[in-house]
């Protein structure tokens, strides 16, 4: 009996422990170690691994995982206290930026339409897995800039659902007409929005409540598991996503009363299957493409981050917020997020962006990460040392 499975994982789980552990001492975001991991065990790298699809099995559960504990968190009483941030501020970050990028991406390297738009779809997510644990680490979750842009991080979130059911229409993957497309995709959410309303209002509550009867922990887990996969596959049978349907279960088990215990129940699966996805897209890496297009990686790095952080600034600043504020947001949700890379591997799919671009597009992604943690500790003195540099008086409503 061949134990590759098991030598995948102990490989796997033995160097990310390795580069963690160095990454820590050198202060760098274990979320980077993770891909630094992938990257050395990289079919492109090492002769360790050269079938990925194990891993990408794993990376696939984690995402499910993922978006199941995203929807979790999605608190409709919390939603009302910041309700302008997540539909005004995230609307506009998300549409500013994808306006920004494929607008200066067609003048740049004249591309067609749907690709400068797709591009648009991958500059508009950031990082929250990131964001938000360094806003924990550093204590400022609830400050003014803190607040907006868990609310922005939090549309985003939402938004890589729709993102990714529209890009096969972009691509015209569908049989039909781009319009009856857009049309039968509504019909089909409206339809899931159906199935979860009912789900929600009178299955769901009625079986936990039965499964808590049980008063065991494990029954609970399991349960749980049951109905993710359940709904995940209902609305991939709809002909939507698995990622849409951990989303909706999250949103209707976060309904119940029975939330928090779910939240602690998935954690720790969150995190270990989280590992899987960010090594599996550094295995995606060729750090060959550093050698051979070096100078476009930095120029779309500076792209990416003024881009980004001109959008984030705009949308702060459409609600009226302190420039201190607007740049403190900007420059914190500067980084490619890590749904992109999900989105990108479609966009490879449906060609939509190149071999060759894909892999300069994850070399720029982990660099934007890289530097994440340090621009988010340093976001709220960006203000104030423009001022100082330009010798300006800092009023009130600045």
């Amino acid at each position: 009996m061949q134990h590759h499975v098991l030598l995948n994982l102990f490989a796997i789980f033995g160097v990310a422990t390795a580069v963690i552990i160095i990454c820590r001492a050198l202060k760098i975001r274990y979320i980077i170690g993770y891909l630094i991991t992938g990257v050395l065990l990289s079919p492109n790298t090492s002769q360790f691994f050269t079938d990925m699809e194990e891993v990408e099995v794993y990376a696939e559960i984690g995402i499910i995982l993922l978006l199941f504990t995203v929807g979790l968190e999605f608190s409709f009483t919390n939603l009302k206290k910041i309700r302008n941030y997540v539909l005004i501020g995230g609307a506009s970050q998300v549409l500013f930026t994808i306006l920004l990028t494929a607008g200066l991406i067609s003048i740049v390297v004249q591309p067609s339409l749907q690709e400068s738009l797709f591009w648009g779809f991958l500059y508009a997510l950031s990082s929250t897995a990131i964001v938000v644990k360094v806003l924990q680490d550093s204590n400022k979750i609830n400050t003014a800039h803190g607040k907006f842009i868990l609310a922005v991080l939090l549309f985003q979130d939402i938004m890589i659902v729709p993102l990714m059911l529209f890009t096969p229409i972009l691509a015209g993957a569908g049989e039909n007409s781009p319009l009856v497309e857009l049309l039968w995709l509504l019909g089909k959410l409206v339809l899931m929005g159906g199935i979860a309303y009912l789900l929600a209002r009178f299955i769901i509550p009625y079986f936990l409540k039965t499964v808590m009867k049980i008063q065991s922990q494990e029954v609970f887990l399991i349960a749980l598991v049951f109905m993710v996969t359940g709904i995940a596959l209902l609305t991939e049978k709809l002909g939507l996503s698995l990622a849409l349907g951990a989303f909706i279960a999250g949103l209707i088990i976060a309904e119940t009363d029975y939330n928090r215990m779910a939240i602690s129940c998935f954690l720790p699966f969150r995190y270990v299957f989280m590992s899987f996805f960010f090594i599996s897209m550094g295995m995606l890496l060729d750090y060959k493409i550093f050698l051979s297009d070096f100078g476009w990686i930095v120029f779309w790095f500076f792209f990416a981050l003024l881009v980004k952080a001109t959008a984030g600034i705009l949308a702060v600043r459409v609600l009226k917020l302190r420039w201190k504020t607007a740049l403190a947001v900007g420059f914190s949700i500067a980084q490619i997020g890590e749904f992109s890379f999900v989105l990108a591997q479609s966009g490879l799919q449906y060609q939509l962006i190149s071999q060759n671009n894909y892999q300069i597009f994850l070399a720029v992604s982990i660099l934007l990460m890289s530097v994440t943690p340090f621009i988010v500790l340093k976001a709220e003195h960006i203000h104030p040392w423009i001022t100082k540099s330009l010798k300006l008086k800092p009023y009130a409503s600045v």
